[in-house]
């Protein structure tokens, strides 16, 4: 009866305990189109998140105003499984716009962690007459109103770019928003949209085949990886700052636990060098935060895109 009392503790001992997390397919919720940044990084961390964990982890792409809606299925998702790689336009800027999300990330999201920041590229297609940014200018200047720029919605760090350099260089651009990031990239290389701020996660390799012309990065500082693009600061526009981050979050409704293990895991992808290196040639500067490191910045960033959007002229609605 001993020997059997002991094979049950022992049993009981190393079986998954009932409340063990997951217990099924975890879905991650990218708000933005197959191809963008927060998909691509997504489907690099999802085997990672896998392995560590034993079951599916499932990119699920849901479009629409920015990320908004994405980020509002992620809010509303109960069934405890799910979590959210966001950018920040639909966490920290749009809060400041309106229409207003249906939601308050700082009530209804819980941080998980920062994962990196991405500069964006400033490109046109290869048969637009211009060779650098100052030519890009000129031409604007002399086309006023004619010239367009492509963005991923109101907000996001694309649309945010485009507003600023028409702004701080006194040119009138136009902006046209697409909810698919293919159409997009097709109609800046064939030209029909004039430039856009586009991610280095998805500019950097078209930059690298010659299919389309890099002008200069947003971020205040050159990249790493393409250290030979200027920044529109340094070509004439001081203070012009365009970068989107990148993180994991998950809704409120997650438990300390939960969160603690979801960090846990991305760290632990985050730390593989084959990791580190895809995301460091793409562009992405990695970050990494706690929790409560990344809560704070969200607290922050939300007052300060507010201004920038100010200082930028671009209009709350």
């Amino acid at each position: 009866m001993r020997r059997i009392l002991l094979a049950t503790l022992l049993a009981l001992a190393l079986a998954p305990p009932a409340w063990a997390w997951p217990d099924r397919p975890v879905q991650i919720i990218a708000p933005f189109g197959p191809g963008t940044s927060v998909d691509i990084v997504a489907r690099i961390l999802a085997p990672r998140l896998q392995a560590a964990w034993g079951q599916p982890v499932v990119v699920t792409n849901v479009t629409g105003s920015a990320g908004i809606i994405g980020v509002d299925r992620a809010v509303r998702a109960t069934d405890g499984h799910t979590l959210l790689l966001s950018a920040d336009a639909a966490i920290v800027v749009r809060v400041s716009m309106a229409p207003r999300p249906p939601y308050d990330p700082r009530r209804d999201l819980a941080p998980i962690s920062l994962i990196g920041r991405t500069a964006n590229i400033l490109v046109v297609a290869n048969s637009l007459p211009v060779q650098s940014l100052a030519d890009l200018v000129a031409l604007a200047r002399a086309r006023p109103g004619t010239l367009t720029f492509g963005h991923a919605g109101n907000g996001t760090s694309q649309h945010i770019g485009g507003e600023m350099l028409a702004q701080m260089a006194g040119l009138e651009l136009t902006g046209v928003a697409y909810n698919d990031p293919a159409a997009q990239i097709q109609d800046v290389l064939t030209g029909r949209v004039t430039m856009s701020f586009q991610s280095g996660v998805v500019a950097l390799p078209r930059v690298r085949d010659n299919a389309w012309r890099a002008l200069a990065v947003s971020s205040p500082a050159r990249m790493q990886v393409a250290p030979e693009l200027p920044t529109v600061a340094e070509l004439g526009y001081p203070g012009f700052d365009a970068v989107a981050w990148l993180g994991m979050l998950a809704p409120a409704s997650m438990p300390p636990a939960q969160i603690a293990q979801v960090h846990r895991a991305v760290v632990a992808a985050l730390a593989e060098p084959e990791v580190r290196a895809r995301l460091q040639e793409l562009g992405v500067e990695l970050a990494g935060s706690s929790p409560e490191e990344f809560r704070a910045m969200i607290e922050r960033e939300i007052p300060r895109m507010a201004g920038v959007l100010q200082r930028a002229g671009i209009r709350p609605e």
